[in-house]
């Protein structure tokens, strides 16, 4: 059976002429034939810094900061069927582009693709070039329900989730239920940086270079894992536990300390909404929409009513779904009110010290011990407003001023008080907070603070036997 690994004469040329970083592409010409050769393949397809190994060891790469380029010309996985190609879709932002579309570019495989979006007027959602493509796909991204101990029951339908996907009735609106209705984000590797010009923000299904990142599905153990789970439904309170099922009416006025306990009750490997989990969906919405104001792009939310709704409302609207109007919620990637209804808290973000201070990883805590200096604030004092100015860094992209519209560069709302005490992170705004809903990041309230607008996370590493 023919095996070989080759680096043409043409590639190393052109790759030994760029100025700073190279690019090698090695193609992979492979018959299934034996394990060691399929653990070859799983190791390139999964972890790229072992081809960037085998580069330098045969003395190709000029510097450390090579970037290592994969292409599968014959791809199998390990039962001989053929598996997914390596892919990066990316977006660069004009910095100084005022128009929120003008400002962004598709890079690498989204070149050529046609963003998604909601249709307004026929009240579908046109996903565009991006159907069942990249992290949007059914294997990525699936509803279904997660036991306690973090092993999947079973999924769900993806259009109706009252039924299981083999049309069966579900437990999605069962107490009894052991475990809670969550939505599967599988894999992922993301890259955020910026130049004096541009920002960039890139996900890929296999780790290019050292600066691609698996923040988002890293475990309390500071271990990367398969991926994470994230509620279906804003929690409801069910004998002191926070529980994502149908029906139940959100939890409020509980400041972040009560609300870490109702999470605990889950067990071990459940936590809120993290910074990490809540910065890597934003970017997805930001790539596949190729926009800057996702509010227009995936609905309002629930922005204007004043009134918290209850979990279940878009049970049978699939993957997306949202309107125009700020009376209904919005729904992305399976989740229900990412934005609009209540602010949900956001573990691992802190304001303090003129410092944005992350912890991309549990457990964490609310007073910025042991969490690293992300971004300095621009502001010395409390701002707040319509974002116009941001810095783009590999732990997230963060508010530097102010003076934007709702319309104009980011169009997100921010505020930072970087002078007060530690301020935890509440993100996507209320059904008070109008045309500030979205990815909204409010930074201006201490971990004590509770509202009936507030509401925690809940979300849930996926163990490697999570699936049945």
């Amino acid at each position: 059976m023919e095996n070989n690994m080759r680096i043409s004469k043409e590639e190393r040329k052109a790759a030994l002429s760029e100025e700073g970083a190279a690019s090698i592409v090695l193609e992979i010409n492979a018959k299934f034939n034996t394990e060691e050769l399929m653990a070859k393949i799983k190791a390139i397809r999964e972890h790229a810094e072992v081809i960037e190994d085998l580069a330098k060891s045969i003395g190709q790469f000029p510097d450390e900061d090579a970037e290592v380029e994969i292409k599968a010309t014959t791809n199998f996985s390990e039962d001989g069927s053929f598996a997914e190609r390596p892919v990066r879709y990316g977006i660069k932002i004009a910095k100084n582009e005022k128009d929120p579309e003008n400002r962004v570019t598709y890079l690498y495989d989204a070149e050529g693709m046609t963003p998604a979006a909601m249709d307004y007027t026929n009240g579908v959602f046109n996903y565009g070039s991006w159907e069942g493509v990249g992290f949007a796909a059914p294997d990525k991204n699936y509803p279904c329900m997660v036991k306690y101990d973090g092993t999947e029951a079973y999924k769900l339908d993806p259009n109706d989730y009252s039924k299981k996907a083999d049309g069966s009735a579900s437990e999605v609106s069962d107490l009894n239920f052991g475990g809670n209705a969550m939505a599967a984000f599988v894999g992922g590797w993301l890259c955020q940086y910026e130049t004096a010009t541009d920002e960039y923000i890139i996900w890929s299904n296999v780790r290019w270079n050292k600066h691609y990142k698996a923040f988002h599905r890293k475990g309390k153990d500071g271990k990367r894992k398969s991926g994470f789970y994230y509620r279906l439904f804003t929690p409801g309170l069910e004998e002191g536990k926070a529980r994502s099922i149908s029906n139940l009416k959100p939890i409020a006025r509980k400041s972040a300390y009560d609300e870490a306990e109702t999470i605990e009750m889950n067990g071990k490997l459940w936590d809120g909404l993290t910074w990490s989990q809540y910065n890597y969906i934003i970017s997805l919405l930001m790539i596949m929409g190729k926009t800057e104001n996702i509010r227009k792009a995936y609905g309002t939310g629930n922005a204007s009513t004043g009134e918290v709704y209850e979990g279940g409302r878009l049970l049978k609207k699939g993957q997306f779904f949202g309107t125009s109007d700020e009376k209904e919620q919005v729904k992305a990637f399976h989740v229900e009110a990412l934005w609009g209804n209540q602010f949900t808290r956001c573990l691992g973000l802190i304001c303090n010290g003129g410092k944005y201070l992350v912890k991309m990883h549990g457990p964490y805590n609310f007073t910025g011990e042991g969490y690293k200096t992300a971004a300095i604030c621009k502001n010395k004092g409390f701002d707040y407003g319509f974002v116009n100015e941001t810095r783009m860094t590999k732990y997230g992209r963060f508010a530097m001023a102010f003076d934007g519209t709702e319309n104009t560069y980011t169009c997100n709302y921010a505020s930072a008080d970087p002078t007060d005490e530690p301020e935890v992170a509440l993100v996507g705004g209320s059904a008070s907070s109008g045309v500030y809903c979205g990815f909204y990041v409010y930074l201006s309230h201490s971990a004590g603070s509770a509202g009936w607008d507030v509401a925690p996370g809940l979300s849930c590493e996926i163990p490697l036997t999570a699936q049945p």
